[in-house]
């Protein structure tokens, strides 16, 4: 007992010289338990041994008839598995044994253990609710090992699910836990772990630091597999930083350990290390040889993300060489194997966080960088087009109301017929774009890179939510934000279009209508367009000619509100005024007080309405964006309506309206876009969908819905119709020409509208 608690302190050394020296114990009990702690000492440095050792300590627990034992045995056993089938094998059996005995603690562990063995196929989505309920489990035990280990689990899965602040918050709570308790032989993996956030980051000294702490940690404790990890890390960050020599000393010494330990899966990832080193060094064909093995290799393995990084760096040497056609047919190979395993994926929360990444939606940029360099404009935008916006395009498809092929040539014909401009942009760390659809063409202009882009819709949107007044201030802020996102293509919107926005990355919080023009005069550009926001291009169609259906309303708002959470909504009584007025009272269903509760809406049949209204607030969740809710009134200790039981309730309406806080969501994800109600919304049926930006003023809120739905109710579209709304606002005076209390709310579509007269400018 004595060397076990110095293998949890990392104090191997010590431990192996007790286990050495105690001699053969006298029962198969005892003899099963010294064989176990053998084999973990033997663990880090020969796994061969090490699984001889832990078959033997099998044959003498079940020997010995020890219940806890047998579990133990079968527990590590299932650790160093090598096929997903033996290691759920060895886990389910414990979970019978130990639940058998009543043992809480080997029943959790085990059930932690069948998250680890989908996490260490690839089957992240799948290991998460194992791992959830493992740590649940810990934590009603304390046992504060096991809650370190289930923490450090499910940051793996995040991390390589793209949701790197829900990752980074698990792992440094696993790494604070196993410092505290002193597991030494575990701390060093979290720090390892959480460098690899800081790399994803670009944060490359901060991510050195944490990958040198950890490599002197595991050779401290002794673990040689994961002293092959730190290494391995710190060659792609000496890559990054161009520290060649330091790169390869490092592989050198990666290799030579994962050699030893038949790592068959790392040692790819060292040869891949290997052939990019002299890729760099501008050895081509010695680059050329070692990817196209390590290709070969990783097939074999079915190791996909050696696979895709490999072909990826391929293609960056052949177009570095100026070999432009094999240097696309890699980066399709590696795009294809991207999209192959994204289709893998089961649970939407996985799917939409998995191109979050730097290098995995790197990728599709350096790929659509390398397109436009070569001159394939549209081949370009259909490439950036195929990383977004993919849940919910392949939703649509499946309900048939998107065509399963998307084409560029189809959406100019159906911008020109609609007389509608339409702005994709394209955020990337060294050159961003803005491809430009109208009056029949295809435009394509640079942009600043994503990071200045980033910095002057963050300072411009503080400006904005402080209730500043942009047209009044100097700040030059105000003209550049306009230079960087708008000037380039200016010349192709006419005052008096529509337009439509497929924004990308930080331009997702940016109100677009905000924007000041510089003049002369100098005005907002919300008087010369009517803008609405797209989540990609491919999810964008025609408007429906079908016979107008009659208007409907389902309106659920006014809760009663319990807790000093959510404070009181004086004026959401005269918006829920002001919206129903425009229907009749034979076609509208209002909820409200104690009867608008979250059951509510899908006992209403929201199918069979063409407008929707909330009217209350709403909380978006950063972390989580489909567990954003609309706070409703108590059902028991329900009172949430999520987003992701608004996405599986299917829709026809034409609007739906949130008139709540920052109702559009709170972050956007490579691959997916602004995740909140929109998005959710959008996916369940909706054609539009307004919502916030930002926290809305409910007074405000009032005269604009009320204008909203009159305009409507005389023909305008969602677009046009809250561009009125806002303009009365905005000219009537008062604080009520500051941006703050109308550019919150924007309208989020799916549709190419054709408007029925032409739209007017509106300047004072």
């Amino acid at each position: 007992m004595c060397a076990e608690d110095l293998m949890y302190l990392g104090s191997m050394p010590e431990a192996a010289a007790l286990v050495d020296h105690s001699g053969t114990p006298p029962s198969a009990g005892l003899r099963a338990r010294w064989t176990l702690d053998r084999a973990r000492l033997a663990g880090g440095s020969d796994p061969d041994q090490a699984r001889r050792l832990l078959h033997e300590a099998l044959d003498l627990a079940l020997q010995s008839g020890d219940g806890g034992l047998i579990c133990l045995a079968r527990l590590r056993l299932g650790e160093i598995a090598t096929s997903f089938a033996e290691g759920e094998a060895y886990y389910r059996a414990t979970i019978a044994a130990a639940e058998g005995m009543h043992d809480p603690f080997l029943t959790t562990w085990a059930r932690m253990g069948l998250g680890y063995n989908r996490a260490k196929a690839g089957r992240y989505d799948e290991a998460i609710p194992f791992l959830e309920q493992a740590h649940q489990d810990a934590r009603r035990l304390g046992a504060q090992a096991l809650i370190a280990a289930t923490l450090g689990n499910l940051g793996w899965c995040y991390w390589r699910l793209g949701d790197l602040d829900r990752a980074m918050e698990a792992y440094s709570g696993a790494e604070k836990l196993s410092a505290q308790i002193g597991w030494r032989d575990t701390q060093h993996r979290w720090q390892v772990s959480i460098g690899n956030i800081y790399m994803d980051r670009g944060d490359l000294d901060r991510a050195a630091g944490y990958q040198q702490h950890a490599l002197e940690l595991a050779r401290a404790v002794g673990n040689d597999t994961w002293v092959a990890v730190a290494l391995s890390n710190l060659v792609e960050i000496s890559i990054q930083k161009g520290d060649l020599e330091a790169a390869r000393n490092y592989n050198r010494q990666a290799l030579e350990i994962n050699r030893r330990l038949r790592n068959t899966a790392s040692m790819i990832y060292d040869e891949a290390y290997a052939a990019e080193i002299d890729a760099r060094s501008q050895k081509y064909g010695q680059a050329e040889t070692g990817f196209r093995s390590v290709i070969a290799e990783a097939s074999r393995a079915a190791v996909p993300n050696v696979l895709w990084t490999a072909h990826g760096w391929l293609a960056a040497a052949y177009q570095e060489n100026h070999q432009a056609k094999l240097a696309e047919a890699e980066y399709r190979s590696a795009i294809d194997t991207i999209d192959r395993e994204w289709s893998k994926l089961g649970s939407v929360d996985s799917k939409t966080t998995f191109l979050a990444p730097n290098y995995l939606i790197g990728l599709f940029q350096d790929y659509v960088d390398f397109l436009i360099q070569n001159g394939q404009r549209d081949h370009a935008l259909e490439m950036a087009e195929s990383s977004r916006a993919r849940v919910l395009s392949q939703k649509l498809e499946r309900v048939g109301a998107l065509a399963p092929n998307f084409r560029i040539g189809q959406l100019i014909s159906a911008a020109r017929a609609s007389h509608t401009v339409i702005l994709s942009y394209w955020l990337t760390p060294r050159r961003s774009s803005v491809w430009v659809i109208g009056a029949g063409r295809l435009s394509r202009f640079d942009l600043p890179p994503e990071q200045e882009i980033a910095g002057l819709v963050e300072r411009y949107g503080r400006i904005i939510t402080q209730g500043g007044d942009p047209l009044a201030r100097r700040d030059p802020v105000v003209e550049a934000l306009y230079q960087a996102v708008l000037g380039p293509a200016d010349k192709l919107i006419p005052p008096g279009s529509d337009v439509i926005i497929v924004p990308d990355g930080p331009l997702h919080q940016l109100a677009f209508g905000s924007v000041v023009v510089p003049g002369p005069p100098p005005h907002y550009w919300l008087e010369d367009v009517a803008v609405a926001t797209a989540p990609s291009l491919r999810a964008l169609q025609p408007a429906s000619s079908h016979p107008a259906r009659t208007p409907k309303l389902l309106l659920i708002g006014d809760p009663v509100l319990v807790g000093p959470e959510y404070g009181p909504l004086p004026n959401v009584g005269n918006e829920i005024a002001a919206v129903e007025q425009q229907f009749p009272a034979a076609d509208r269903s209002i909820f409200t007080g104690a009867k608008a509760v979250p059951a509510v809406y899908r006992q209403a049949d929201p199918g069979s309405f063409t407008n929707i209204h909330f009217a209350t607030h709403a909380t978006a969740n950063r972390e989580s964006p489909l567990n954003s809710a609309i706070i409703l009134s108590h059902q028991g200790e329900d009172y949430k309506l999520y987003a992701r039981d608004v996405a599986a309730v299917p829709l026809n309406a034409e609007l739906v309206t949130i008139s709540a806080c920052r109702s559009a969501g709170a972050k956007a994800y490579s691959g997916e876009g602004l995740l909140g109600f929109a998005w959710a919304f959008m996916q369940s049926g909706a054609q539009n969908v307004i919502a916030t930006l930002w926290d809305e003023d409910d007074a405000s809120s009032v005269e604009i819905m009320r204008r909203l739905y009159a305009e409507m109710a005389a023909g305008q579209t969602p677009s046009r119709a809250l561009r009125t709304a806002k303009l009365a606002l905005l000219h009537k005076g008062g604080r009520g020409r500051l941006p703050y209390y109308w550019g919150a709310l924007q309208v989020f579509t799916r549709q190419i509208a054709v408007a029925q007269h032409p739209l007017h400018l509106a300047r004072n």
